[in-house]
């Protein structure tokens, strides 16, 4: 009987022991399950900010390639408009600036070619017409200070004499020439 308890008593031993060992593995077990699942939530949160910074970068990308893209059509816009208004036909060299206050002004289109006098040097000047802003108070006026400076026995003759138009005019209207639109810009950026 003394053997069947020693053996009893080394069973329950051996069995406590084992208990206290598998207690042991199972409670490490659950920390490394804790750890794992705190784990995989820090990372689930560091993926949904990477995701809103993502989101985020992506919307100012779209936004600053629609600006870019806007900003691209004004400049090819504005090229056109400095190509149109560069023309030479367009330009307009002022002949002087002295006026009194109840002078207007005139835009005069000089030629060279007119007939020259015997006594004088032919004009010797780059070009063949040109358009001049000059001051005057009347047609008179503004046919002598043209005269003066440019005279008739040296080449040169006044093709025109008008006073000059208002610039009270409207702004010319922006054409779209082709351009795309802001929303269509923006509709096909989103698409991309």
């Amino acid at each position: 009987m003394i053997a069947l308890m020693l053996t009893l008593l080394a069973v329950t031993v051996t069995a406590g022991l084992t208990g206290e060992r598998a207690w042991s593995r199972v409670s490490e077990a659950k920390a490394r399950r804790r750890q794992a699942l705190n784990r995989q939530r820090e990372q689930s949160q560091r993926i949904r900010r990477l995701a809103r910074a993502t989101y985020s970068l992506k919307q100012q990308r779209r936004h600053i390639q629609l600006t870019m893209e806007t900003l691209q059509d004004e400049c090819a816009r504005l090229e056109q408009d400095i190509k149109r208004i560069a023309r030479p036909e367009n330009r307009i060299f002022v002949l002087e600036e002295r006026r009194n206050p109840a002078d207007a002004a005139w835009i005069a289109t000089v030629e060279v070619g007119g007939t020259v006098a015997d006594s004088a040097l032919p004009a010797a000047v780059p070009w063949q017409r040109r358009r001049f802003l000059l001051w005057a108070g009347d047609d008179e006026g503004a046919r002598a200070r043209l005269e003066r400076r440019f005279p008739h026995g040296s080449g040169f003759r006044v093709s025109q004499l008008m006073l000059r138009p208002s610039h009270a005019a409207a702004p010319p209207v922006a054409t779209s020439g082709g351009l795309e639109t802001r929303a269509a810009k923006a509709a096909r950026i989103a698409a991309s």
